[in-house]
C-alpha cells in the first residue's frame, strides 16, 4: 500500500536570532595569551619553587625563590620594594599581552578589510514625512531640494536638521473626504461615507493608533451592525409618472438582449423580494405596493392554462441543466433546485398522457391534475410556487428577455409629483417625476450579481389610474366647483352646450384609454326612465334613455379633434329605470395620433387661447326640452276639464361627482440623448445613463473593495502627492497581496491612470506607509453626481482579498519626505526617532508656507554597524556568499537582512502557499520559508498566533528572489497554528472564587500552550508532540485546583487561507501535522469559553467512556467528532 508522503515532517526548528549569534565567530573568542595578573603571580610562585636560591656566599642551603613572593600589600598600601617592582613589571607586561591578543582580530581585519576590502555598514539617516500648508494668497509653490527643517537639538546641543532631497511642487489641494465601499461574498455592498472612522459614518476612533479599515470591510459576525448597507438600483424619470391621486397601477417593462442562460438566472431570483419601488413625493419618497390586485385570484386557472398549453413533456419539465419552467418550492418537500428536484420527465409525460385522455383533451379541474401518477403533494406545491412566485413578469418576447415590474399606489398614498432634489436629496438631474427601483437589502437572495449582467435596450412605462377627481370643470357660463353638484351643460342646456374637463396630469400624456365616470343626480325615477318622463312632450324629437348624447373632442394645438361624435350620457336601455352611474369609455385609434406633451404649462381654466389639456362634451340633439316645456305646459293647461297631459319639468343634467380613469404608455429610447431619464443608483450617488444600443441595468461594481479619496481646492492637471500611513500587522498575511488599481473620476466615469501617471508609489501597493504621487489628467474634473461635487476624486480598488491590505491611519495631501543630515551631530542621535509634532519650522523662513505639520515620528534610522555585528555578518557572508543555496543560507540571509524577524525555518522540496489542502512535502524545486516575526509586535492582531505582516512577507520574497537559483519556486509563509483544546471538569479548592479562577484557569492554559505570547526569547519548535499527560500535570499542579476529571485533549487543524476547520479530533498526544505547524492554544487572549471547562460544585462526577482516537488527517474533516460545545 502506498504511503502519503505529504505527511512527511522535516526535522529541525530553523534558526532563531539568538541561535545565530555564535561567540566563536568573534575575534576575542580565541586569545593568544589569556592569563590574568593573578595567573602570572601563581606562575611566578610555582616556578620559583623549582629554582634553587644561591646566597651571597655562593652556596645553596636548601632554599628556593618562593620566599620572595610570599608577600602581601599592607592595608596602608606598603610592601617590600622588590615585590612592588615585580607587580609593576606584571602591569607593564599586560600591555604586551593586549597587543598579542589582538593578533586574531588583526588577522581578521587584514583579511576582511585589506584583502576583501569590506567594512561596517554605514549609518542610515532616518526620514520623516511632513505636511505643508500654503499661505492663503499662494495657489502653488515650488519647494527646492535641500530645504532645511529644524527638529530641535541633540544631546550635544547641536541643531538637528532634516532636508528635502527632491523638488516638491505644493498646491492647495487637501483630502477632505474618504469613502469606502466593500462587496461581500453574497453581492451585498457596505458603504462607509466617512471611511476614516470606527463605523464608517463618523464614529470616534477609540484605538491607540486611531486606525480604520482601509476598504470598509465589516466585521464578519455582525456585518449589518458594523457597517451601513449601500442601496443599489436604477430609476426612470418621465412625465407619465405624474400621478396625483386615485388608485394608480404602474408597470415598468425592461427588455434585455437575449443571452444564453440569462432567463434561467433571472428565474432564480425571488422577484417579489428583490426590488423595492419608490416614487417622488412632495415631502418624501413614496413606497409602492409590489404587484397589482387580483394577480393571484386565478392561481388554479394559471396552472391549468400552463398544463393545457404544453405540447411536449419538455414544456413542463424543461431540459437539464436548465432550471424550470416549474421551480421547486424551497419551503415544501425535497428542494435541490440545482439538481432539478422539480417535475421530471416521467411525471411530465404522465401529465400529458392523462390530459390527452380527458374529454376535449384538456384539464378542467385541478383535482384531475392532482390525480396524475407521480404528481404528489410536493409537485403540486411546486406548481403553486411557480405561478404565484412573482407579482412581476419575466418572459422571452422573441426579440428580447423582458422583465416587467408591477406596483401600485393606493388612493390614500400621496401624490407623485415632479422631482425636487432639495427635498428628496438624491442627484436625479430631472424635473420630471421619478420612479426608483432599489435592490432590497432585506431579501435573502440579493440579486446584484445576476442583474448586473443585464443590459437594457429599451424600457416601457405603463400606468393605469382609477379615480382622478382633481379636475378643472367648466361649462359655457363659468368654472364649476369640485366636490359639489354641478350643472355640466348649464341651467338651460341646448344643442351645442359644452362641458369642459381639464387635467394637466391626464391630458398631457399619450393616452391609450380614457373613461369618464359620471354620477348623475336627480334622474327621473320613472320605471321607463326618460321615456316616461318625457311622455307628454310628444314623439318629436324622441327623448329616451339612449337619446341623449354628446360629441367628445380633444383639445390639441388650440384645435378640437373629434374622439367620438356620439356618446350616450346615461346608463340604462330605453324604457328601463335609469342608473345614476355612467361610464363613458373613450378608446380608439385617435389616441395614437395625439402625442404626449410633457411641457404642458399649468392652467386653471379653458379659454379660446388654450393649447391643450381639455376634453369637451358637446351636447347633441335632442336637448332636454327646456325650450319646449313652457309651450307644451301652456297648451296642455288649456285643455278643458283638466284633461290635459301636463308635462313634467325637463331634466337639467346635474352631476353629483365626476372622475377619470385612464391608461397611458411611454417608451424610453435608451439611445436618445434627450431621453427623459434612465439613472443608475450607486452607493454614494446617482448618474444619468445613455447608450447607443443598450446600457447596464445597474451600476458596475466589480471590485471587492474600493477606497475613494476626495480632494478639495484641486485645480485641473495639478499633480498631487499623498501620504498613506498604514498600521503594520493589521493585514491578513495568509491572503495574497491583491493588485491595486488607481483611477480618477471624470464626469461620472472612472478612468484608470495610465502607466506614466503614477509617479511615485512608496507603499508597494498599499501594504506599507509611504508617498503616492499622481500626475492628474486634465480630464479629472469636479462635475459629477455619483460622488459629492466640487471635489476631484481618485480611487484605489482591489478585485479580491481586500483584507490583505492593512488598516490605514491617515491619508494626507501635500506631503513631503525629508531626510536627516548630520552636521557633526551626536552619532547616537539616529538611534532615537524624532517624535511626532517635533518639526514645525523651516531653518530659513518662507512666507509661502503657512504651516508645517509632522503627524508621525521619524523612521528608518540605523546607527553604524557594530564590530560584533560586522564580524558575524562577514563570517556568514563567506559561507553563503550572498547566494541562497542551502537551508542554512536561506535562514541566515533572512535573519541578517530583516532584524524584525525572530526565527526562520527553511523547508526544501516543500510546497505550501498558505492553503493546507495544497501542502506538498515532496515537491522538487520548491522551497518554503516559514517566518516567525517578533512576537512582541504590539500591532499583532492575535498574540496567540503572531504573524509577519504582508509587507514583511513581500519584502522577504523580493529579497530572496534576487539571490536564489532560477529553478526554485519560493514560498514565504507564516507558520500554521494547530490548536489544542482542553475539555475537562475541575474542582477548585474551597477558598477559590469559582468565577474568577475558571477564567484564570483558561488564561493559564493559554499561557502554557502558547508561551510565545508571554516570553520574549522563546525558541519555537515545529511539528512538536504534546502528550495529554503533560497538560494534565500542569493543571493539577496549579495551586487553586483541587482535582480534575473527565480530561480530554482535542487537536484542531484549521486551514489558514479559508478559515475552514479541517479536523477536530480527540487525541492522547497531539503532534503538528506538517513541517510548518506549531501547536498552540485555541481561542484568543481575553476571551473565555475557548477551552471547555466545567467547574464542579460537588464531588459527584460521572464521565462517559471516552475512546482515544488517532490523530486526524487534515485531508478530511471527521464531522462525527465535532462536539456540539465547540
Amino acid at each position: 500500500m502506498s504511503k502519503d508522503c505529504n505527511d512527511l515532517t522535516l526535522p529541525g526548528n530553523g534558526t532563531s536570532r539568538a541561535q545565530r549569534l555564535l561567540k566563536s565567530l568573534l575575534p576575542e573568542y580565541v586569545r593568544v595569551d589569556e592569563r590574568k595578573m593573578e595567573d602570572l603571580q601563581d606562575f611566578a610562585v610555582n616556578i620559583a619553587s623549582e629554582l634553587k636560591f644561591i646566597n651571597s656566599s655562593n652556596t645553596w642551603n636548601g632554599d628556593d625563590w618562593s620566599g620572595f613572593f610570599d608577600q602581601k600589600i599592607e592595608e596602608n598600601q606598603v610592601t617590600n620594594p622588590h615585590f612592588a617592582l615585580f607587580l609593576a613589571f606584571l602591569k607593564l607586561f599586560s600591555f604586551a599581552q593586549e597587543d598579542i591578543n589582538t593578533l586574531t582580530q588583526r588577522h581578521l581585519d587584514f583579511y576582511y578589510r585589506d584583502v576583501l576590502r569590506l567594512k561596517e555598514k554605514a549609518a542610515v539617516e532616518d526620514q520623516v514625512y511632513l505636511i505643508l500648508k500654503l499661505a492663503k494668497h499662494i495657489q502653488a509653490h515650488l519647494l527646492p531640494s535641500d530645504t532645511a527643517f529644524k527638529a530641535g537639538k541633540d544631546d550635544l546641543g547641536k541643531e538637528i536638521l532634516f532636508h528635502t532631497e527632491n523638488l516638491n511642487v505644493l498646491n492647495k489641494a487637501e483630502v477632505t473626504s474618504i469613502f469606502a465601499l466593500y462587496k461581500d461574498q453574497y453581492g451585498r455592498f457596505y458603504k462607509s461615507p466617512i471611511a476614516n472612522s470606527s463605523d464608517g459614518i463618523g464614529g470616534e476612533l477609540l484605538t491607540e493608533e486611531k486606525q480604520w479599515r482601509s476598504f470598509g470591510r465589516p466585521i464578519e459576525l455582525f456585518p449589518d451592525q458594523d457597517r451601513e448597507l449601500a442601496t443599489i438600483g436604477f430609476a426612470v424619470a418621465s412625465p407619465i409618472l405624474l400621478l396625483g391621486e386615485g388608485k394608480r397601477k404602474i408597470s415598468l417593462k425592461l427588455t434585455f438582449p437575449i443571452e444564453e442562460g440569462l432567463l434561467e438566472k433571472l428565474s432564480l431570483l425571488p422577484l417579489d423580494e428583490t426590488f423595492e419601488i419608490w416614487f417622488s413625493g412632495e415631502k418624501d419618497w413614496i413606497r409602492a405596493t409590489i404587484g397589482w390586485e387580483n394577480e393571484e385570484e386565478d392561481l388554479e386557472g394559471k396552472i391549468l392554462d400552463f398544463l393545457n398549453g404544453a405540447t411536449k413533456w419538455q414544456d413542463i419539465a424543461g431540459v437539464e441543466p436548465v432550471i424550470g419552467p416549474v421551480l421547486d418550492d424551497p419551503e415544501e418537500g425535497i428542494h435541490r433546485p440545482f439538481k432539478g428536484y422539480d417535475i421530471g420527465e416521467i411525471t411530465a409525460k404522465n401529465i400529458l398522457s392523462r390530459r390527452n385522455s380527458l374529454s376535449g383533451g384538456r384539464f378542467s379541474h385541478v383535482n384531475q391534475v392532482k390525480a396524475v401518477r407521480g404528481m404528489g403533494e410536493d409537485k403540486w406545491h411546486d406548481l403553486e410556487y411557480t405561478f404565484r412566485l412573482s407579482k412581476h413578469e419575466l418572459s422571452n418576447d422573441g426579440d428580447g428577455i423582458s422583465l416587467t415590474l408591477k406596483c401600485q399606489l393606493l388612493p390614500e398614498d400621496p401624490a407623485v409629483v415632479n422631482y425636487s432634489e432639495e427635498v428628496l436629496l438624491q442627484k436625479f438631474r430631472t424635473s420630471s417625476p421619478v420612479m426608483k427601483v432599489n435592490l432590497a437589502n432585506t431579501s435573502q437572495s440579493y440579486g446584484y450579481d445576476i442583474l448586473k449582467d443585464c443590459e437594457v435596450k429599451n424600457a416601457k412605462i405603463k400606468v393605469e389610474v382609477e379615480g382622478v377627481e382633481n379636475l378643472i370643470l367648466q361649462n359655457d357660463q363659468s368654472i364649476l366647483p369640485i366636490g359639489k353638484n354641478i350643472k355640466p351643460f348649464g341651467f338651460r342646456p341646448v344643442k351645442g352646450s359644452n362641458f369642459y374637463i381639464g387635467s394637466k396630469e391626464v391630458f398631457g400624456k399619450n393616452l391609450k384609454s380614457l373613461d369618464l365616470n359620471l354620477q348623475w343626480h336627480g334622474l327621473p325615477e320613472d320605471p321607463k326612465g326618460f321615456d316616461d318622463h318625457y311622455g307628454a312632450y310628444g314623439d318629436t324629437p324622441v327623448r329616451k334613455n339612449q337619446s341623449f348624447t354628446a360629441a367628445v373632442d380633444f383639445l390639441e394645438k388650440k384645435e378640437w379633434k373629434s374622439i367620438s361624435s356620439t356618446k350616450t350620457l346615461f346608463a340604462g336601455a330605453n324604457e328601463t329605470l335609469l342608473n345614476p352611474s355612467k361610464t363613458i369609455s373613450l378608446a380608439g385609434e385617435l389616441w395614437k395620433e395625439i402625442n404626449a406633451n410633457p411641457k404642458l404649462e399649468e392652467f386653471n381654466e379653458w379659454s379660446p387661447g388654450s393649447n391643450r389639456g381639455f376634453i369637451r362634451l358637446k351636447l347633441n340633439s335632442p336637448d332636454f326640452g327646456h325650450k319646449d316645456y313652457p309651450l307644451i305646459f301652456a297648451r296642455e293647461a288649456l285643455v278643458p276639464d283638466g284633461k290635459g297631459n301636463l308635462p313634467k319639468e325637463p331634466y337639467t343634467p346635474e352631476l353629483q361627482s365626476i372622475s377619470l380613469d385612464y391608461s397611458s404608455e411611454e417608451s424610453l429610447d435608451i439611445s436618445e440623448k434627450e431621453m427623459e431619464g434612465f439613472f443608475h443608483i450607486g452607493a454614494f450617488g446617482e448618474a444619468k445613463m445613455q447608450g447607443e444600443k443598450a446600457i447596464p441595468l445597474l451600476a458596475e461594481y466589480e471590485n471587492e473593495g474600493e477606497l475613494m479619496i476626495g480632494l478639495s481646492d484641486h485645480q485641473k492637471a495639478q499633480n498631487i502627492q499623498l501620504l498613506i500611513q498604514v498600521l503594520d500587522g493589521t493585514a491578513n498575511p495568509e491572503k495574497p497581496v491583491p493588485d491595486v488599481k488607481w483611477s480618477y473620476l471624470t464626469g461620472n466615469q472612472w478612468k484608470e491612470f495610465d502607466q506614466y501617471s503614477l509617479l511615485t508609489d512608496e507603499t508597494n501597493g498599499l501594504i506599507q506607509s509611504g508617498l503616492l504621487a499622481f500626475a492628474m489628467p486634465r480630464e479629472a474634473d469636479t462635475a459629477h453626481t455619483i460622488l459629492p461635487e466640487s471635489k476631484t476624486w481618485i480611487k484605489a480598488s482591489v478585485s479580491t482579498d481586500s483584507d490583505a491590505i492593512p488598516d490605514f491611519i491617515a491619508v494626507l495631501a501635500q506631503a513631503v519626505k525629508v531626510t536627516y543630515e548630520s552636521d557633526e551631530n551626536d552619532p547616537l542621535r539616529i538611534a532615537k526617532s524624532i517624535p511626532a509634532e517635533t518639526i514645525s519650522k523651516l531653518k530659513i523662513g518662507n512666507s509661502a508656507i503657512n504651516k508645517i505639520q509632522q503627524p508621525f515620528s521619524s523612521f528608518g534610522g540605523k546607527t553604524e554597524e557594530s564590530s560584533e555585528n560586522f564580524y558575524q555578518r562577514i563570517s556568514e557572508r563567506l559561507r553563503h556568499k550572498q547566494r541562497a543555496i542551502t537551508l542554512w543560507d536561506y535562514e541566515h540571509l533572512v535573519l541578517e537582512q530583516f532584524p524584525e524577524v525572530y526565527q526562520v525555518k527553511c523547508l526544501n522540496h516543500t510546497s505550501y502557499d498558505g492553503d493546507l489542502t495544497k501542502y506538498k512535502a515532496l515537491a522538487p524545486r520548491n522551497v518554503t520559508l516559514v517566518i516567525i516575526s517578533n512576537v512582541q509586535n504590539k500591532n499583532a492582531v492575535d498574540p496567540l498566533r503572531p504573524k509577519a505582516s504582508v509587507a514583511q512577507i513581500e519584502a522577504i520574497r523580493e529579497f530572496i528572489t534576487a539571490i536564489y537559483p532560477p529553478a526554485v519556486y519560493l514560498h514565504v509563509v507564516n507558520p500554521v497554528f494547530e490548536e489544542i483544546q482542553v475539555k475537562t471538569k475541575v474542582k477548585f479548592h474551597s477558598w477559590a472564587d469559582k468565577n474568577f479562577f475558571a477564567r484564570k484557569l483558561e488564561d493559564d492554559l493559554k499561557a502554557f500552550l502558547s508561551p510565545w505570547a508571554f516570553e520574549a526569547d522563546f525558541n519555537w519548535t515545529f511539528s512538536e508532540s504534546l502528550h495529554s499527560s503533560v497538560v494534565l500535570h500542569f493543571v493539577e499542579k496549579l495551586d487553586y485546583v483541587d482535582y480534575l476529571t473527565c480530561f480530554e485533549l482535542y487537536h484542531l487543524v484549521i486551514n489558514p487561507v479559508s478559515g475552514e476547520l479541517l479536523s477536530r479530533t480527540r487525541v492522547e498526544a497531539a503532534k503538528g501535522s506538517r513541517g510548518v505547524s506549531v501547536l498552540g492554544s485555541v481561542g484568543t487572549l481575553g476571551s473565555y469559553g475557548d477551552h471547555l471547562i466545567e467547574v464542579l460544585e460537588t464531588d459527584d462526577c460521572l464521565c462517559e467512556d471516552n475512546e482515544i482516537k488517532p490523530a486526524a488527517s487534515i485531508a478530511s474533516v471527521e464531522e462525527e467528532d465535532l462536539d456540539e460545545e465547540f
